[in-house]
């Protein structure tokens, strides 16, 4: 597997945190029609979101911006 530098780490994490964002909306606005589906994806997406962000922070912390 290859190594992720900090860059792709940080936006993919942003990526994924704002899809979660974005599917709690949309179940909001389809009135809780997919309530199962979406908030099981937000949070699945959250959680690698938030994962991600925490390996971009350990590589910034590292001095592995580059």
């Amino acid at each position: 597997m290859k190594n992720w530098s900090f860059n792709t780490c940080a936006i993919t994490g942003f990526v994924f945190s704002t899809l979660a964002v974005a599917l709690v909306i949309v179940n909001a606005v389809t009135g809780n029609q997919f309530l199962p589906v979406l908030l099981t994806a937000a949070g699945l997406a959250l959680l690698i979101g938030g994962a991600l962000s925490v390996r971009a922070h350990f590589l910034w912390s590292r001095g592995g911006s580059h």
